[in-house]
């Protein structure tokens, strides 16, 4: 009986220590192989951020946008050989959908610039893997948000939802004029009725009042 147990001892142990070389073996080989692919993923995380961040603002100012080499090279995102970067613009979401029969009523409508097609794309393709329906990496973003660029923005595109504004253009403060030369007429002149008009100071100068007496320590200043 006891013969019998220490072989199944002597076999428990022989079975435990090949498991754990097997098994140290696939951790030692394992490891650094995951740790090379959460690097290179991280790489590429990195990259197509930095691409879709930078691509619209060379495409504004008229600049090429960066091919992969450049990030491998200039700033050190190296994700491997083998793979592509692939761009696109689009406007196939659901927003942009949906909004698409409203936006082709204002095209008419000069200065009234919101575009639809601007969903970017970024994304990383293994050129050797032809068979694979799934980029390997893929991002998106909105690269305008709609927000003005300019001072003549936000002046440009209020006037642009307004019909007394096209008035203004063909030269209608002209006949404003002769109108106000009437003395009952006066408020028509172009001074006083300003079509398509647009203040860009929210609150008017006056109504700041700033005080110039000093506040001494520990007291409320009154404004």
């Amino acid at each position: 009986m006891s013969r019998a147990y220490g072989r199944a001892c002597g076999q428990a142990l022989i079975e435990l220590a090949l498991l754990v070389s097997v098994l140290g073996a696939v951790l030692l080989w394992a490891i650094p192989e995951l740790h090379q692919r959460l690097q290179q993923r991280y790489a590429g995380q990195q990259l197509l951020a930095l691409h879709l961040q930078q691509s619209p603002l060379r495409e504004q100012v008229g600049l090429e946008p960066w091919e992969l080499e450049h990030y491998q090279t200039e700033l050190g995102l190296s994700i491997g050989e083998g793979y592509t970067l692939e761009t696109s613009k689009t406007d196939d979401y659901s927003f942009a959908q949906g909004m698409q029969p409203l936006w082709s009523l204002l095209d008419w409508q000069d200065g009234f610039s919101l575009p639809l097609k601007n969903l970017h794309a970024a994304s990383l393709v293994a050129s050797e893997d032809d068979s694979a329906s799934m980029p390997w990496l893929s991002y998106l973003r909105l690269s305008d948000g709609w927000a003005p660029k300019h001072l003549h923005e936000l002046i440009g595109r209020p006037q642009a939802l307004t019909t007394s504004h096209y008035l203004q253009k063909i030269g209608f403060e002209h006949v404003q004029s002769l109108v106000a030369v009437l003395p009952f007429a006066r408020e028509f002149a172009p001074s006083q009725l300003r079509l398509g008009f647009v203040d860009v100071d929210v609150v008017p100068s006056g109504a700041v009042s700033v005080n110039t007496n000093s506040c001494s320590s520990g007291e409320y200043c009154s404004w």
